[in-house]
């Protein structure tokens, strides 16, 4: 049998919003870096009233999102309504305007409390394993293989 690299080292976890119920104010996943990256999958979990809920996923030169700095991605601002669902979101490094290479998404609820999670998958295009990338505080990885 070929030697296949698991999924673990074939894709990053470089960003999350650990499950949070958030009322008002937005909240924001870590912020990474796509250069050593082609494609990178935000992967949105819902609660059971996310009705009111905006995602933006922000460009920007530089790793501190201050006030004011962050660039809305095109056709990234999605309004979330399911209830109890996922919602998928995959930015392409070519689709990052010039000069910018760092990523990450925005969460912004309205009045009321929602329960939202957020885990962002990346391919490595440069260095292996990916697994050396990850941000998360991933306490088990474990495989059959």
């Amino acid at each position: 049998m070929a030697y296949c690299e698991r999924l673990s080292e074939q894709l990053a976890i470089v960003a999350t919003i650990d499950p949070v119920s958030q009322a008002g104010t937005a909240v924001a996943c870590d912020v990474f870096q796509m250069t050593n990256h082609r494609r990178a999958l935000f992967v949105l979990s819902t609660g059971a009233n996310p009705t009111g809920v905006l995602v933006n996923i922000q460009e920007n030169a530089a790793a501190a999102f201050t006030a004011g700095t962050a660039t809305l991605l095109t056709r990234a601002a999605t309004a979330v309504v399911g209830i109890n669902s996922q919602y998928l979101f995959e930015v392409t490094a070519a689709a990052l305007s010039a000069g910018f290479t760092y990523l990450r998404a925005q969460i912004t609820p309205s009045g009321a409390a929602h329960l939202v999670s957020m885990v962002v998958l990346a391919d490595v295009d440069r260095y292996k394993p990916a697994s050396q990338y990850d941000l998360a505080t991933v306490v088990s990885i474990q495989s059959t293989a």
